[in-house]
């Protein structure tokens, strides 16, 4: 049986009941405690950074990514998924984007990818 210390986390941070907890071992439920933080902690959105739009255009598709359930950063890594670039994007981040495998869309193409779950291809 887990002791006290686990068992009370168990219970509050699970849907575990007392009788399930209670045929853990410490171990294991040590165990499945960590899994339940590390699952938390992992944020596995798709990542899109916008680039080379005015302030009104960026908070609008900030806005729009945001209510779509994307995850806004403001620069190329490696997690990224979508760079979305307007009139002013610079080169070098375009360049640096499809370096690190980020999909480089326009504005319309990231409008239209939010509102039908399409991702436009390359060769578009």
């Amino acid at each position: 049986m887990a002791s006290e210390k686990p068992t009370m986390i168990l219970m509050s941070k699970s849907d575990l009941s007392f009788d399930d907890i209670g045929g853990l071992t410490d171990a294991e439920a040590w165990r499945l405690i960590y899994s339940i933080r590390s699952n938390k902690a992992k944020d596995n959105r798709l990542q899109v950074c916008f680039t080379g739009f005015g302030i009104s255009d960026k908070d609008y598709l900030s806005n729009l990514a945001h209510d779509n359930r994307f995850k806004v950063v403001a620069s190329v890594t490696k997690k990224l998924d979508y760079l979305v670039g307007g009139a002013n994007a610079g080169p070098k981040k375009i360049e640096k984007a499809e370096a690190q495998g980020a999909q480089c869309l326009n504005q319309q193409e990231f409008i239209r990818l939010v509102e039908t779950g399409e991702v436009p291809s390359s060769n578009e």
